[in-house]
């Protein structure tokens, strides 16, 4: 057992860091989801990303950054959505990369522009990634008939798919270079705001992060099994879709809906069922080349999208399942009770301080009417928060550990 009492620099730092990063995301995300917003995630990453190479321009201790990205991670682990992977790695994944180039480059400029465009383009190959997991690699093949379909039709033939794709990285890396140039402005600005008011220790430590749950049991074994029955399953609905598939995956889905409630909150949704019969649809009509096929309606391509729509449906329960099952709390207290403590301390105190931080939020409107002066005070705020009460952060962990 880690017997520490108090919570290191770093640690404690990097929690105000997720704090911020956290409450962003709940409060923006949710106003871009519901408004079906385009790019929501590719605004959101480089929010996250803005925010770090702010928070960097203050506080240039390496390891800083990777420890908001760990910390912010895992708080999504604890959220209520059932698909927490993805999400979980496409944060960490960020962390990770603006922290390499950040150490290459002594957290000078060059490291923070040069990291966050790599940051913002893992955010566009983490998408294609989980395109490519969830439907497989024929869904490349599709889309490649559609580029191909669509070039000729726009007489856009100097430009290859492989071309295009260059193309979109690196719109992707140049957008996040200026991500990175706006960040270091932000932590600039921040650095020279001086708060009207000190915003005073409020955080409630008294709230266990893993309780038990009494709706909802959990079975280390039936994680164990998850892992193993995503290659099973693959190759059943890869083998023979209709004989060795159907069968598993209706077995499955009847494991996984006697057993999990909340995989329904997923595929409940109409938008879900309605991307994968476009998926169907696609497959006939793009399965093969138009160029190469008499056949406007490919049947063969539809035998394709339902496989793919069946391995989708599959890679969601599976995910599901995985996802709920690592919430188990004895697997977090056994991570967090030995090697980890300052990581479980960091945690505990950054949910406990995430109502007070949401507070400092603006409304969206003015958010988005001024984001980078909101996000400068916020920096600030946020700063003069650690630097006021970290020795009262510390005296409160050294309470709740006596």
């Amino acid at each position: 057992m880690n017997t520490n009492t108090t919570l290191s620099d770093k640690w404690l730092k990097a929690a105000v860091i997720a704090g911020l990063w956290a409450s962003i995301e709940i409060v923006i995300g949710s106003f871009l989801h519901n408004m079906r917003i385009p790019f929501a995630g590719t605004i959101l990453a480089s929010q996250g990303i803005l925010i770090l190479i702010a928070f960097n321009q203050i506080w240039k201790e390496n390891g800083i950054i990777i420890r908001a990205g760990i910390i912010t991670a895992l708080m999504k682990s604890i959220s209520p959505s059932s698909v927490i992977l993805g999400p979980m790695i496409g944060i960490f994944a960020e962390a990770l990369l603006l922290e390499i180039f950040l150490i290459l480059f002594n957290r000078g400029y060059l490291g923070a522009v040069l990291g966050a465009a790599a940051a913002l383009s893992s955010a566009l190959i983490h998408k294609i990634a989980s395109v490519i997991i969830l439907y497989g690699w024929d869904i490349t093949l599709i889309y490649l008939n559609i580029y191909n379909y669509f070039q000729k039709a726009l007489q856009i033939e100097f430009l290859s798919a492989k071309e295009f794709i260059l193309l979109v990285f690196a719109v992707y890396f140049g957008l996040g270079a200026i991500v990175g140039i706006i960040g270091i402005l932000i932590g600039r600005k921040a650095k020279s705001f001086v708060p009207n008011s000190k915003i005073e220790f409020q955080p409630n430590f008294k709230v266990e992060l893993f309780p038990l749950s009494g709706k909802q049991p959990y079975n280390l074994f039936l994680l164990f099994l998850g892992f193993i029955f995503i290659p099973i399953g693959l190759y059943l609905i890869n083998k023979n879709v209709l004989l060795l598939g159907l069968p598993f995956l209706t077995l499955f889905a009847l494991l996984a809906f006697w057993r999990y409630d909340s995989i329904f909150r997923r595929l409940e949704k109409p938008i879900f069922w309605g991307q994968l019969l476009v998926i169907i649809l696609l497959s006939g009509f793009f399965f093969t080349d138009a160029d190469k096929s008499n056949q406007i309606f490919n049947l063969k391509g539809i035998v394709y999208g339902i496989e793919m729509s069946l391995r989708a449906l599959f890679i969601v329960l599976v995910f599901t399942l995985i996802s709920i099952e690592l919430r188990n709390p004895r697997i977090k207290q056994f991570l967090y009770s030995h090697q980890l403590g300052g990581l479980h301390q960091s945690l505990s105190f950054t949910f406990s301080s995430l109502p007070l931080i949401v507070k400092m939020l603006p409304p969206v409107k003015e958010f988005f009417q001024s984001p980078l002066r909101t996000l400068s005070i916020l920096v600030a705020h946020n700063v003069e928060w650690y630097n006021s009460n970290n020795h009262l952060i510390n005296k409160e962990f050294a309470k709740k550990a006596e």
